[in-house]
């Protein structure tokens, strides 16, 4: 209805199972998979999934966005991105 995201009780409760997945994910060897994350809300997706990447020593990080596919230098080698079009990547992995 506006700008803002509705921050109630279930909206709290997400954010603290995502920051326990966050923290235990950071720990393991992980892929993390981000699809068309930009920069509207970036402290939701896009900054944790670079931090568990600069972090985590097995956590690798697959970024599609045709916008904004850059890892940042600190992760270059710890990332893999496209800037192509999701759908025609997903349909080339579909094969």
């Amino acid at each position: 209805m506006d700008a803002f995201f509705v921050q109630d009780d279930a909206w709290y409760a997400a954010a603290e199972r995502y920051e326990k997945f966050c923290e235990i994910a950071a720990e393991k060897n992980t892929v993390l998979l981000e699809m068309g994350v930009g920069f509207n809300t970036p402290t939701i997706i896009r900054y944790p999934f670079e931090r568990m990447t600069y972090h985590g020593k097995n956590v690798f990080l697959i970024r599609m966005n045709a916008d904004y596919p850059e890892a940042i230098s600190e992760n270059a080698k710890k990332t893999l991105s496209f800037d192509e079009d999701i759908t025609d990547i997903l349909d080339k992995l579909k094969g």
